[in-house]
């Protein structure tokens, strides 16, 4: 029986693999990893019929075999899966190396790919429905080294960005602590440049005789508060001008980030007013509107996708679905739920293709043409060669309708 052995440094535990085993940080998985690198769902391994093979499930930091990041790996006695302090290693008593063309396609050593009839996913009993699970993104083969590497030293958490592109939780906080702090120094150092000035005017302007011209061409007899007071006409002028645009645009989504931008303008030319609450407001409805226009765009993206599958179109709606990940991938809340509406395509295309690969062999014999249109259907629901996740059900397609002809 294949098991994985589980340690953290200081205790060690043993975990029987199932036809589908989910490791990460969720209480309900199989395998909970309590580790902050751990993804909720960080990954999964799945029986085939050559062995065990590791899927990673979109997780944030990916997953590490061998000291090497994979989407997909044929697991191998002895192999180490490294997510954060804990190390997983592999034992399987009863593995058999694959062949070539299995080994090339899940993760093995390539070799020339066998002849004849490409059969679609298994439905013996022997096998489970999840043996026909799709490779995720690319291959990753087996590392060549004899020994067992040593764990690399644990990244830092505060520069260590996912596989995707995404920056951690504690990176953002960080940043978020530096733009505030810029902030803070910009207004600071504002407010001492006008503290001098108005120091060095009362220092020297009450020194002045009071008929000398020179100190004040335009008006010689002007007192320094009204320095103060010219101050306070230009500030009161830019914040009419500043309140009528926020005014004007507050329901206009286009503008939420010009108003976002000139309220900080404001702010820093006048760090002092007596205008915060407004200008707080002005802001604070525009990040709203902000939020909430992004959230209704999603929501109707995310709609589009799923009528896709509803549909049965896997294809187009597995591309919409990896369009909306590279654009929000920066949304930790939208995020985790287009991996969820991903994982949920795959699983109803896996059916969808079992079901109608039935259909067509019940009717192979006696009516070939309805079997070939059954398959010509199966490649335009799978993308035709479009969508990397179905690659292999387009592959099968293909076969038997060459051996249709």
């Amino acid at each position: 029986m294949a098991r994985l052995v589980i340690t953290d440094g200081s205790s060690s535990k043993t975990v029987e693999l199932e036809a589908t085993t989910v490791a990460g940080r969720a209480p309900e998985n199989k395998i909970v990893i309590d580790d902050k690198q751990a993804s909720r769902r960080h990954f999964q391994i799945d029986r085939v019929e050559f062995g065990y093979k590791l899927v990673d499930l979109e997780s944030r930091n990916g997953t590490r075999v061998n000291d090497r990041s994979v989407n997909q790996a044929l697991l191998r006695p002895g192999d180490r899966i490294q997510i954060g302090h804990h190390v997983l290693t592999f034992e399987d008593p009863n593995f058999r190396e694959p062949p070539a063309e299995v080994a090339a396609r899940l993760g093995g050593p390539p070799a020339p790919a066998a002849a004849g009839r490409i059969d679609p996913p298994s439905s013996s009993p022997d096998s489970s429905p999840d043996r026909a699970a799709l490779p995720v993104a690319q291959e990753v083969p087996k590392p060549a080294a004899a020994t067992t590497p040593p764990p690399p030293p644990e990244p830092d958490y505060r520069t260590k960005r996912n596989r995707s592109g995404h920056t951690t939780a504690v990176q953002r906080n960080l940043q978020g602590q530096i733009r505030e702090e810029q902030k803070t120094l910009t207004m600071v150092a504002v407010g001492a440049g006008v503290f001098i000035f108005v120091v060095i005017l009362l220092i020297f302007l009450p020194s002045s005789p009071s008929g000398d011209a020179s100190l004040n061409p335009k008006n010689p007899g002007k007192s320094p508060g009204v320095t103060d007071q010219a101050l306070a006409e230009i500030e009161a002028h830019e914040f009419e001008e500043l309140s009528a645009f926020c005014e004007r645009n507050r329901n206009i989504p286009a503008s939420y980030n010009e108003i976002i931008k000139r309220v900080e303008q404001f702010e820093q030319k006048h760090p002092r007013s007596l205008n915060q609450a407004k200008l707080k407001d002005y802001r604070s409805g525009a990040l709203n509107g902000l939020k909430t226009s992004r959230n209704a765009e999603f929501s109707e993206a995310e709609k589009q996708a799923a009528e896709d599958l509803r549909k049965n179109d896997f294809g187009g709606g597995m591309k919409k679905i990896r369009d909306l990940l590279a654009r929000y991938k920066a949304d930790a809340d939208i995020h985790e739920r287009l991996v969820l509406l991903k994982e949920q395509a795959v699983e109803d295309a896996r059916k969808y293709f079992q079901t109608k690969t039935l259909e067509a062999d019940a009717v192979r014999s006696s009516r070939k043409e309805e079997a070939r249109e059954i398959y010509q259907s199966l490649l335009k629901a799978m993308g035709a060669g479009s969508v990397p996740e179905f690659d292999d059900y387009c592959r099968i397609a293909r076969a038997t309708l060459e051996g249709l002809q």
